[in-house]
């Protein structure tokens, strides 16, 4: 028997990556508080749910303290697993501002299930703020 037949036999396809689908990952909006605080910051993945070696976006809120929205902020996005010491497959951007304060964060891909970091830089009026979520796929 070939060894290709052997494989399909076997349940194993080489070369094949199927998406696996998350159970219910990052369907709520994500939020925190950022750091040093002063801004309320709201991420929401528009692929619902989430599944893996997918391309997708987001849409970040960002609020001030009295929750008005933020419409000048410049973010710059980093993150990936750190129980694996690696950081994301992609690179991904924010590509445009919403309007009331919403931002759409577009390139992220999570190639493997796990703990995911992601991690935005956001520079508002002068000041260098922090935030960071944390999901599990």
């Amino acid at each position: 028997m070939k060894l290709i037949d052997c494989l399909l036999r076997a349940g194993m396809v080489l070369g094949f990556v199927m998406p696996v689908t998350t159970t219910g990952a990052a369907t709520a909006p994500l939020s925190t508080t950022s750091q040093p605080t002063g801004l309320h910051v709201q991420m929401q993945s528009e692929l619902e749910p989430l599944a893996i070696n997918q391309m997708h976006s987001w849409i970040i809120r960002v609020q001030d303290l009295q929750g008005d929205p933020v419409a000048d902020a410049q973010i710059s996005v980093d993150g990936g697993m750190p129980l694996h010491n690696h950081g994301l497959a992609t690179s991904p951007q924010v590509t445009g501002y919403l309007g009331d304060g919403r931002y759409r964060l577009e390139g992220v891909r999570f190639h493997m299930n796990g703990e995911w970091e992601l991690r935005l830089q956001i520079d508002h009026a002068g000041s260098p703020y922090r935030a960071s979520f944390t999901m599990t796929l």
